[in-house]
């Protein structure tokens, strides 16, 4: 391997982790806001949140929704080109970026609707497998 391409994919892992220390759970339903659109991109990693990329008026909002073992566990079917209405809260990262944090999705496509957080915004997968602190710090951007 040479030099070079080791020296880029060791920047990219220590800029993506620093990445993922910038966010903080901060579900606000003062920021909730609804939002009607197809699904782009389904970003899964293996660990943390499963993120999806909700295409409206030309612009992609990146959904946080619930980490991959929850999606699974729920049989949540969130496909590319599925249309779908979420439900969040508009959360933005020190670096000025606006992502939604998921309160529920209606999938259109399916009939199904998926909830993410219970009545008092608390994620439905707390005391899961993970602990919630690890979830939030391992959101890559």
């Amino acid at each position: 391997m040479k030099w070079s391409v080791f020296i880029m994919i060791f920047l990219i892992t220590l800029t993506t982790s620093s990445w993922s220390q910038e966010f903080e759970e901060s579900y606000d339903p003062n920021t909730e806001i609804a939002i009607k659109g197809k699904i782009a991109e389904v970003i899964q990693r293996n660990h943390g949140p499963v993120v999806i990329g909700i295409v409206k008026n030309d612009r992609i909002y990146h959904v946080i929704t619930a980490p991959g073992w929850y999606i699974e566990q729920e049989k949540i079917n969130l496909n590319m080109g599925d249309e779908v209405v979420v439900h969040g809260s508009k959360f933005f990262s020190k670096k000025g970026e606006l992502f939604l944090i998921a309160r529920a999705i209606h999938n259109i496509s399916t009939g199904k609707i998926y909830l993410f957080r219970d009545e008092n915004m608390k994620p439905r997968w707390r005391g899961g497998r993970q602990h919630r602190k690890k979830y939030w710090n391992s959101i890559i951007q």
